[in-house]
């Protein structure tokens, strides 16, 4: 009978911690919150041995603007909050730096989906925030069995559920995948559906680029153009800050003023601030004058000059995510104080380029209209990946540049589905839909079947039989949008190739399981429950069992269940003590 009681309370205990839990009643959200979540698995040691994401934080830290909200989690396979969210200043910036040697503390999991539910706790809407994830593996949730199963539904949940409802919430996830490992197709798709950037670095090298790059998505920053170390400082520009990226072991950096003085690390002069890191120094230097700067030494990719100035150039909203072959309309105009009225003078020339990582991608001269600003629309965007678009406004007394990161992406995504049987396209850009575009596609010179099967997905039909070898789909669409007929080619899919097939599998951030160590079913039918197996099994499945109880002993619920099985289990002993003091002895008389 006790038996059976436990039991029931242990179902018990299980059914309840299977329910949602109540959310908390939060405050009102501050406004300008930025919030960064980190991934602690054990895979980053090795995608970034130097720990290049502590000098990514101390960058993100010398650059976020006083007075917004900003706070640090890290996940893995617990999520944890070593810095809660504050007031950026002086004293948070201090804290911020003391909790960096928590980045090398690694776990083994990579539990994505509840980093970005944690991180967001307490926003509802009212004020835009900004999630900053880094992660360089796939959705790698604690499971006792099942795993693989616990790690689709997870990823699922992603998408379909918490980004949407983030995205509504106003919350705008910008996503940095270090390597190629990492499930960029995730990444990019909760970036979009949020209106983040997606940015991949190719290696721990780029991952600081990718820091900048979020970073000005969060806070965009004026600029002087810098060009061959040299930059032209103008009189209203009231504070510079230049930001010059190198290697570890290149030489000293040397900032010359235009009056020829020389200053350093160590002779800093009128800098009130030179932070030297090992990829980089951040100088500022208040009131400078004006004239031409020269920077001395190494001047890596990516290095810049920030400004503060009473003339500003600006921008209409540029989205984070450019099409491929769609046309981006701009608009820019330069405000300033009063008198700076000539600003829009004709002598004023306004670019825009594209640059991406093979280089320029297109450029266009905006135009000046009537009300003072200039216009244009920049085309010929043919290549896809990250890209910073630059905004650069000349006249003969000043100089000014904007920058964006964005991140071009193909217009349709297409996905090999079912073992080959069919491609499953889905369109990228929301103006696209069955009525306005028609898709094409062709295996080895043979026209293939389309048809829609949603307003804006379509099925391509492969034929039963397919090449041996590793071939391509090439797929175009036609697009009525405008009063203007676009023809778009679309990136080609490739049959019989091992990635295609194994884009949704799971990725372990640990290491793999050696030969010697697996078994068949046939196998563990043989081995039988050996103390050394189960020992074995212990060790596989405790850090499962411990990220599980660790997520139940923070629910109150779990408490209060607790608590009542441990009554009902000492209200059963005492019955039963109980009822053995009433029953009845029998006296048993001694044999002879």
């Amino acid at each position: 009978m006790l038996y059976r009681w436990l039991m029931t309370g242990a179902w018990l205990l299980l059914s309840l911690m299977a329910l949602p839990a109540q959310a908390a009643p939060q405050g009102l959200p501050e406004q300008d919150d930025v919030r960064l979540a980190i991934d602690v698995s054990g895979s980053m040691k090795g995608n970034d041995p130097d720990n290049l994401r502590a000098s990514g934080l101390r960058l993100l830290v010398d650059l976020l603007p006083d007075n917004v909200r900003a706070g640090l989690w890290t996940f893995g396979q617990q999520v944890a909050n070593p810095l809660a969210m504050g007031t950026v200043n002086d004293q948070w910036r201090q804290r911020a730096l003391s909790v960096l040697p928590q980045m090398t503390r690694y776990e083994q999991f990579t539990d994505l989906e509840s980093a970005l539910d944690l991180a967001t706790q307490g926003v509802t809407g009212d004020g835009r925030t900004h999630l900053i994830v880094l992660t360089d593996g796939m959705v790698d949730v604690p499971a006792i069995n099942d795993k693989p199963a616990r790690d689709r539904a997870s990823r699922e949940r992603i998408i379909e559920t918490l980004a949407p409802d983030l995205g509504e919430r106003d919350v705008v996830i910008h996503t940095i995948a270090l390597s190629r490992n990492a499930d960029i197709d995730l990444m990019r798709t909760i970036s979009q559906q949020t209106g983040g950037l997606a940015s991949v670095a190719e290696d721990s090298r780029a991952l600081l680029r990718s820091f900048l790059d979020v970073l000005n998505q969060v806070a965009p920053r004026q600029q002087l153009p810098l060009e061959d170390g040299r930059f032209q400082v103008d009189d209203q520009v009231r504070e510079f800050t230049a930001l010059i990226f190198h290697d570890r072991d290149e030489g000293p950096v040397t900032l010359i003023t235009p009056d020829g003085e020389h200053l350093s690390i160590d002779s800093p002069g009128m800098a009130s601030r030179w932070r030297h890191d090992d990829r980089y120094e951040l100088i500022t230097v208040p009131e400078p004058t004006a004239g031409k700067w020269q920077i001395e030494g190494p001047v890596g990719a990516g290095s810049r000059i920030l400004i503060d100035s009473s003339l500003r150039l600006r921008s209409a909203e540029i989205p984070a995510t450019l099409y491929a072959h769609i046309d981006q309309p701009l608009e820019v105009w330069l405000e300033g104080h009063d008198e700076q009225g000539d600003t829009s003078s004709p002598t004023v020339s306004v670019d825009a380029a594209l640059q991406g990582a093979e280089g320029e991608i297109t450029r266009t001269r905006l135009q000046r209209e009537a009300d003072g600003r200039y216009r244009g629309r920049l085309d010929r965007i043919d290549r896809t990946g990250n890209a910073e678009l630059a905004l650069e406004a000349r006249s003969e007394g000043f100089a000014r540049l904007l920058t964006h990161s964005v991140n071009v992406v193909p217009v349709i995504d297409a996905a090999l589905v079912d073992h080959q049987s069919h491609i499953a396209l889905t369109a990228a850009w929301s103006r696209l839909t069955r009525d306005n575009t028609r898709i094409h596609a062709e295996l080895l010179g043979e026209t293939l079947d389309v048809e829609p099967v949603a307003d804006d997905r379509w099925r391509v039909t492969l034929p039963d039989t397919l090449p041996d070898e590793s071939v391509p789909v090439e797929l175009a669409a036609t697009v009525a949008l405008d009063n203007r007929i676009l023809d778009i080619p679309l990136p080609p899919v490739v049959l019989n190739r091992e990635a295609a097939t194994s884009l949704s599998a799971a990725r372990l951030d640990r290491e793999a399981i050696s030969g010697e160590q697996m078994a068949s079913p046939d196998d563990e039918e043989d081995q039988g429950w050996s103390l050394q197996r189960l020992w074995h099994l212990a060790q596989g499945n405790w850090p499962a069992a411990r990220a599980q109880a660790m997520q139940w002993m923070q629910d109150p619920r779990a408490w209060w269940v607790a608590a009542g099985l441990i009554l009902l289990c000492l209200l059963l002993a005492f019955r039963r003590r109980r009822l053995r003091r009433q029953r009845p002895r029998h006296r048993r008389d001694p044999s002879v």
